[in-house]
């Protein structure tokens, strides 16, 4: 979700309410993706990387985190429609007792829901995710372990299914460590060339329709 500074600067607004309109944005893009069939999005809300931007922008990241996490429980509209469980994945043992709170009581909250999935990758890097799925495939065997595809899948923090769509805004042509395990053959990368607070129903629902186009061509091959 990329283009929240961009578009705070080129509209001449703080970071901080650039932020906002990204997470007012990411609400009707959710829906919109849970109206059209998608069960599962994951987002990137914040890498291990992001550590090293300056405090000020990390503890404004950290705010806009806790605040969306408390609102999105069990009475949350979107949560309710949808029947929405959130998983907040990462290397969680690096952020403030504050923000654990808020994932804790999200991720109870709707934890025995069976509708669409919402995961939210924290302090997360691809690189690290696959680093410790080996220490745990590793460390759950008690004899000398093959490792293989299937066996590090289940140690993900992801889990599955694979990626079906990658979708990035901001039109910067690079992964940033995101999902790298559950990127395959057939994953199609959309790049943007918009801000995300300005990515829209429209443009997610163009993005859905190539793949579906995409998706039927390779079935009449």
């Amino acid at each position: 979700m990329d283009g929240n500074r961009r578009y705070a600067k080129e509209n001449g607004i703080s970071i901080a309410s650039g932020y906002l309109a990204g997470a007012k944005a990411l609400v009707k893009i959710l829906d919109t993706c849970f109206d059209c069939g998608v069960n599962v999005i994951s987002l990137y809300a914040f890498s291990l990387e992001n550590f090293n931007r300056p405090k000020e922008q990390v503890d404004v990241l950290m705010k806009l985190l806790e605040g969306t996490l408390g609102e999105m429980g069990e009475n949350d509209p979107l949560v309710k429609k949808h029947n929405l469980r959130i998983r907040v994945l990462g290397r969680l043992e690096l952020l403030e007792d504050n923000v654990l709170r808020a994932i804790a009581r999200t991720m109870n909250a709707t934890k025995n829901n069976r509708g669409k999935v919402v995961n939210i990758c924290v302090a997360y890097t691809g690189r690290d995710e696959i680093a410790f799925a080996i220490r745990e495939t590793v460390a759950d065997s008690s004899v000398p372990v093959k490792i293989t595809a299937k066996s590090l899948t289940e140690h993900m923090f992801m889990g599955s299914p694979p990626l079906d769509i990658m979708v990035r805004t901001s039109g910067v042509y690079r992964l940033s460590d995101f999902m790298l395990w559950q990127c395959h053959q057939n994953t199609a990368i959309e790049v943007v060339g918009m801000n995300w607070p300005d990515f829209g129903r429209w443009d997610i629902g163009l993005i859905l329709l190539r793949w579906q186009s995409r998706k039927r061509a390779l079935a009449d091959v």
